[in-house]
């Protein structure tokens, strides 16, 4: 038998099993096919209702399931409606989606940026007055950061030495502000003398280029930083000269220069801010030791809070009052210097009664003591953004709501590490325990109680 003679024999055998295999196939197709038109035939029988429900057949449903057999819960109820209501659901999530995205814009995306208002011709118009020290560290930090942010910024000086120190910034919008508070005009509502220069940006066309339409400025701000550097010790042992140089020049020089400034401020209907800084910590506390700290920061606050509402009682009511209450602040190294003055060493000019009765409390106050806003650099402040970002909300205008009403500045705010804790502990915990934090403990201290006379006394400093 030959090869052609095989493969024809083994191709008739392969016929009976691809007949078996196709039959297969065709024979579950039309099964299928049948029983789909079956189950549609049951399926419309069953939903009719005119026939008898002893001859109607029965739903394919499977047994004991109900679509009622287990309540739905609120997310079940929600999705339902939505997809059987997706007109109202797309309004309603436009309307949801579009508020949302307003009300953020208004709160967030405005605040971010922290610049200054300009003329209609591009150039500087809000001039802002600091009234403190061009050798104070922050002052200048201040000073720096809002003449970068677009003010035109004004520093007090009463010195050569101190106008030398601002021009010496090289910035054209650092200006030295020659203020006398000796000088008085004639009378109360008049411009002070030393603020012409001021009047007449507010008041004259200033053209800064020619072929530029003018602009006039205007007065957005009073900032007032006395020295936070406080004589420290006892009542008893600071001496009158250094209580008459605090109240001076802590106290009744802010007082004085807000005077002088309310008939400029007032001059215009426009949103001004008189901003008070000072520190807190040592106020808050009533901490021993800090005397003229704590008279003087608190008769400052006290002043804020009757200026503030006096100005409230004005028709035009543009004058906001902020008081800001300063903690521990890092400005950074190039404006970190000391005061070569080693605490405690101010003991040695103590007579030896003096010595014998606060030198123990005393120096342990000094390594309990919270360090003040420019403090050492043992302690580390918050950064100095916090209060340049502070003090441009502060002296901004006030922002308004949703509903196009003007919503009202804070008036007392918290910018450092420690100033809004301090200012609770020193609201609420008893007097011993802000004692104990400052590391003091009543009757007789160690080292000091043989201290009854003098040479007792001299042996019991040698001690410590």
């Amino acid at each position: 038998m030959t090869s052609d003679d095989q493969f024809f024999f083994d191709y008739l055998s392969s016929i009976p099993n691809d007949v078996k295999k196709y039959s297969f196939q065709v024979a579950d197709s039309i099964d299928r096919h049948v029983e789909h038109a079956a189950s549609v035939v049951r399926e419309t029988l069953a939903q009719q209702s005119w026939i008898p429900p002893s001859i109607r057949p029965p739903s394919r449903e499977p047994q004991g399931f109900s679509l009622s057999s287990s309540p739905q819960s609120v997310i079940d109820r929600v999705r339902d409606w939505s997809l059987r209501h997706r007109a109202w659901t797309a309004a309603i999530l436009a309307f949801v989606g579009t508020g949302g995205l307003l009300i953020y814009g208004s709160s967030q995306l405005s605040g971010k940026k922290r610049k200054a208002r300009r003329a209609g011709n591009g150039a500087r118009k809000e001039i802002i007055v600091i009234a403190g020290s061009p050798h104070e560290p922050m002052v200048k930090a201040i000073a720096t950061d809002l003449e970068r942010r677009g003010f035109i910024v004004y520093i007090t000086v009463s010195s050569a030495d101190e106008e030398h120190i601002v021009r010496s910034e090289n910035r054209m919008d650092i200006r030295a502000l020659w203020l006398d508070l000796t000088t008085t005009p004639a009378t109360p509502s008049d411009i002070h003398p030393s603020l012409h220069e001021i009047r007449n940006l507010m008041t004259q066309p200033q053209f800064p280029m020619p072929g530029v339409p003018p602009h006039t400025c205007q007065l957005s701000g009073l900032i007032l930083l006395p020295s936070p550097i406080y004589p420290t010790g006892p009542v008893a042992t600071i001496p009158p000269s250094s209580w008459a140089d605090t109240v001076n020049a802590r106290l009744l020089s802010p007082i004085l220069t807000t005077q002088i400034f309310l008939p400029l401020l007032t001059l215009r209907n426009t949103n001004s801010t008189v901003l008070f800084l000072y520190p807190s910590i040592s106020s808050s506390l009533s901490a021993p030791f800090s005397g003229p700290e704590v008279t003087t920061t608190r008769a400052i606050s006290g002043f804020a809070t009757s200026l503030r509402r006096e100005l409230h009682l004005l028709r035009q009511n543009n004058i906001d009052v902020v008081e800001m209450r300063l903690g521990n602040i890092d400005l950074g190294s190039q404006f970190r210097h000391t005061h070569g003055h080693v605490a405690g060493t101010e003991v040695l000019t103590w007579n030896s009664q003096q010595r014998s009765l606060y030198g123990s409390p005393y120096l342990a106050s000094i390594d309990h003591r919270p360090v003040t806003s420019t403090g050492g650099s043992t302690v580390r402040g918050s950064p100095a953004r916090n209060l340049h970002y502070a003090i441009f909300d502060a002296l901004a205008p006030r922002q308004k709501s949703i509903f196009g009403k003007k919503k009202s500045k804070s008036t007392v705010l918290y910018v450092g590490r420690g100033a809004r804790t301090y200012g609770i502990i020193g609201d609420w915990l008893p007097g011993n325990i802000v004692g104990w934090m400052f590391g003091l403990r009543t009757g007789p201290a160690a080292g000091w109680e043989n201290a009854g006379s003098g040479n007792s006394s001299e042996t019991g400093w040698e001690k410590v």
